[in-house]
């Protein structure tokens, strides 16, 4: 379902010739990616407990604050400014695929946090 709502709203900015400032905007959330799919490889190469994994691990946080977050709370606020300037379907495609977007993202940095940087203190409570 992500995967249709995604080619939709790209579809929509390719067909039409609109957009496409704000569709390159939400390409920004792929840097992250790099940085989110090195953590899962280090994970799966056995490097979890390395230096290396932990500035991976910060490095990740800060990028996923910054180009995921960020970049959707800032096409949210365009497209709610804009609200006018956009037709009903792109408007009703882009609020679905952000709210869909952030919905994946805000559980997505829940388990982020929780399996890099919460565990200790989960442990240190479970022992109290």
């Amino acid at each position: 379902m992500v995967f249709l709502q995604v080619i939709s709203c790209f579809g929509l900015s390719v067909v039409s010739c609109r957009y496409v400032g704000f569709a390159v905007v939400a390409l920004l959330v792929e840097i992250n990616s790099v940085f989110l799919h090195l953590r899962q490889v280090m994970r799966m190469s056995s490097m979890a407990a390395g230096t290396l994994y932990r500035v991976n691990s910060m490095t990740n946080l800060g990028t996923y604050v910054v180009f995921r977050i960020n970049t959707l709370a800032w096409m949210t606020r365009w497209l709610v400014l804009n609200r006018d300037k956009v037709p009903l379907l792109a408007y009703t495609l882009g609020s679905v695929g952000m709210a869909i977007m952030t919905a994946m993202n805000i559980v997505l940095f829940y388990r982020l946090l929780r399996s890099d940087f919460l565990k200790g203190s989960a442990r240190e409570a479970k022992k109290m």
